[in-house]
């Protein structure tokens, strides 16, 4: 078995979907070239056949995967097929391959038509929550669309023993994020708490958005001071537009925070219906700061251990060595092809 994956580079150490492998030995990673004269070898090829390919997003690190696994004739794990599997869909060995995006994200990448010649090329296709199940199974036979959740280390992101210092609310990431609500939960917050809490952001692109004047914001920071964070913080605060898994809710669920967040997508598929997290409906800022201030309320009781033990508890379902063998029935499928 082979496995194609491009390592997203503001993914924490720890973090995002390639940790996969770490559980999979038996799995060979494709990974791009390393070597200067086979850098330049992928910078040609792609220059050659990226107008050829409808992705918005195909670098040449995904174009020189590409090539490996067309050369390949036995089975393979496409692990990004978002971004990674156009050209290698020709390759004459059975391929799995796994979709990150929500469905309406989906429909934006490629129109209905492309969707019905690409999504039967894979053999074998894994989604991340039921929604972008459904969405599949409009294109291949359903006993083809396996559903196997993404999974955290739940060995690095741990819980504090007990969380110290100023009241924390915080948020991390930027895809899909809902800034607006962000902005408006921000505001109630402080003028309702001021100096007694702290309100951080943890993203990408950092200066190209106007933030609250309370508002800490940190970008490229080490995954010990990211989990020192998740750590420290009351809760987690996550108004979302859409998502299918997310490594911000996992993340914070392992380190025993409990979640704020919209419930869209496949969000609740990973919370679960228990008081380690608190869904509110997408665009309700009002909504999303009671939800903050009861969990505030809760500082120092009991009913805070009860969220954050059960936080965690949520946070082991998705354990990696479990995914992993899940992904293993995926693969004996695909060799048995």
């Amino acid at each position: 078995m082979i496995t194609s994956v491009v390592r997203v580079p503001w993914h924490s150490t720890h973090g995002g979907y390639d940790r996969l492998l770490d559980h999979l030995p038996e799995a060979r990673r494709i990974t791009p070239p390393t070597r200067l004269l086979a850098q330049r070898a992928a910078v040609a090829a792609h220059r050659a056949v990226r107008r050829r390919c409808p992705l918005p997003f195909y670098p040449s690190e995904h174009c020189a995967t590409d090539l490996r696994l067309l050369a390949s004739r036995g089975p393979a794990h496409v692990l990004y097929g978002d971004e990674q599997f156009w050209f290698s869909r020709h390759r004459p060995g059975p391929t799995a391959v796994t979709y990150h995006q929500p469905p309406d994200r989906l429909r934006r990448l490629l129109p209905h038509t492309a969707w019905r010649h690409l999504a039967p090329r894979a053999e074998q296709i894994i989604v991340l929550d039921p929604h972008q199940q459904e969405f599949f199974a409009g294109y291949v036979p359903p006993e083809r669309v396996h559903l196997v959740p993404h999974g955290i280390d739940t060995t690095v992101f741990t819980p504090a023993l007990c969380p110290t210092g100023r009241v924390l609310v915080l948020t991390v990431g930027w895809w899909l994020r809902d800034w607006t609500v962000l902005d408006t939960v921000h505001e109630r917050l402080h003028h309702l708490y001021g100096s007694d809490i702290e309100l951080f952001v943890v993203t990408r692109q950092a200066d190209s958005r106007p933030w609250h004047p309370a508002v800490r914001v940190l970008e490229d920071i080490s995954e010990q001071t990211l989990i020192a964070l998740y750590r420290q913080a009351a809760v987690m605060l996550l108004p979302l537009l859409d998502a299918s898994a997310n490594n911000a809710v996992l993340e914070s669920l392992a380190c025993g925070t409990p979640v704020v967040a919209t419930d869209v997508g496949g969000i609740r598929h990973y919370t679960g219906n228990g008081p380690g997290a608190v869904l509110t409906e997408p665009g309700d800022a009002r909504a999303a700061t009671e939800a903050v201030e009861e969990i505030l309320s809760e500082t120092g009781t009991r009913s805070q251990a009860i969220r954050r033990s059960h936080a965690r508890y949520r946070a082991e379902h998705f354990a990696w060595p479990g995914v992993a063998d899940q992904t293993r029935h995926v693969y004996r499928l695909l060799e048995n092809t």
